[in-house]
């Protein structure tokens, strides 16, 4: 059996990549050394959700270098970065003299200091393998794979249009929507009358906001993401990870960034003091994101699979009001429902058993 480092930057690798693979790596003995790395989009939950997910040992953001000067044995025999700047990754490779592999949605700087470079799907690899003239290998979404990990009881009871919505993995965020997200209910129950509405807060919150959402009208649902989008009809979502949840649970969403919520978004290292300014700074940051919005396409994983709009994304000056209009013209529509679910269909997603796939390619790497 080997010892396997696996590196994970941000709430949703650690749930959407780290919890699969993990869990793959248990079933067949090998012990595993998680180490979290920081990053700005840290939820301030991922030490309690480490904790969860059955590693050997668990380094925590501030004792990487720390750990990697330590002289006292087991040391890992391979590594695996899940997300992050690859700097951790190489460090800690080159220091144990080990393998360094990578799992990534995109092309990074280091990524040709690998043995191997994993993705999930060919739209993934096509533009790492161009952008950084390696070979990139392609094992299926390990988020599918977590997806079907997920348990609990679904909230969901009765008829009615079943909504769900995702309120952000970081506490700052989440408290920024929920009075946004409490006028918006006003003026939405009345444009889409017995809609059933839950926030999925799991894993990322503390148990007792649950009732802070209940106070505001919502169905708070502490179950597994995939648990509730089984039986869901239809979702509003920020970009991340859970863009992809949703493709894979086949679920039409509409993709919102209102400017109110642009100051919550973690702004580059060295643009962090300007856009910090009081006065013009988050006027200057609100104007950076559009043209990143203008650069990129698109903010959502199944638009950027697909290169077309598969789920509507707003952005701009949005007041509460102004999104339930343009979220009820999507969610009350039948048609526009089961074309978009047509489309999902379409996307490439990539190979099923992810985690099984990788671990596979891992070992053989090593022989």
């Amino acid at each position: 059996m080997k010892r396997i480092a696996v590196l994970v930057n941000g709430p949703g690798e650690l749930w959407g990549w780290g919890r699969p693979f993990l869990r793959e790596l248990e079933k067949v003995g090998h012990e595993v050394d998680l180490f979290l790395l920081p990053c700005q989009f840290a939820s301030g939950a991922e030490a309690r959700i480490a904790i969860l997910l059955g590693a050997s040992r668990i380094i925590h953001p501030l004792g990487f270098w720390k750990d990697l000067a330590r002289r006292e044995r087991p040391f890992p025999d391979v590594v695996l970065q899940l997300g992050g700047d690859l700097v951790y990754g190489r460090a800690l490779a080159a220091r144990r003299g080990i393998p360094l592999f990578s799992y990534s949605y995109g092309a990074k700087k280091g990524l040709r200091a690998c043995k191997a470079v994993f993705t999930a799907c060919e739209a993934m690899a096509g533009p790492m393998e161009s952008s950084g003239r390696i070979h990139v290998e392609v094992v299926g979404d390990l988020v599918a794979d977590a997806l079907a990990m997920d348990e609990g009881e679904a909230p969901w009871r009765g008829q009615g249009l079943r909504i769900a919505l995702f309120p952000g993995s970081r506490p700052a965020i989440r408290r920024k929507a929920l009075p946004y997200m409490t006028e918006f209910l006003g003026f939405a129950k009345t444009m889409l009358p017995g809609a059933q509405w839950t926030v999925l807060l799991y894993p990322f919150c503390e148990p007792e906001e649950a009732s802070l959402w209940e106070r505001a009208g919502f169905t708070a649902s502490l179950a597994g993401t995939g648990a509730v989008l089984a039986e869901a009809d239809v979702a509003l979502t920020q970009p991340g990870t859970n863009t992809l949840e949703l493709l894979h649970a086949g679920v039409p969403s509409i993709v919102a960034v209102p400017d109110d919520f642009v100051d919550q978004i973690p702004s580059p290292t060295l643009l962090a003091p300007l856009f910090g300014l009081p006065g013009f700074g988050p006027a200057l940051k609100r104007r950076a994101f559009r043209r990143h919005i203008g650069k990129k396409g698109f903010l959502s994983w199944p638009n950027r699979l697909s290169g077309s709009e598969v789920f509507p994304e707003i952005t701009g000056k949005v007041s509460p009001e102004a999104l339930a209009r343009r979220f009820a013209s999507y969610a009350g529509d039948g048609e526009w429902i089961a074309g978009t679910r047509k489309a999902l269909e379409k996307i490439d997603r990539g190979p099923s058993n992810a985690a099984s796939r990788l671990r596979e390619r891992i070992m053989e790497n090593l022989q």
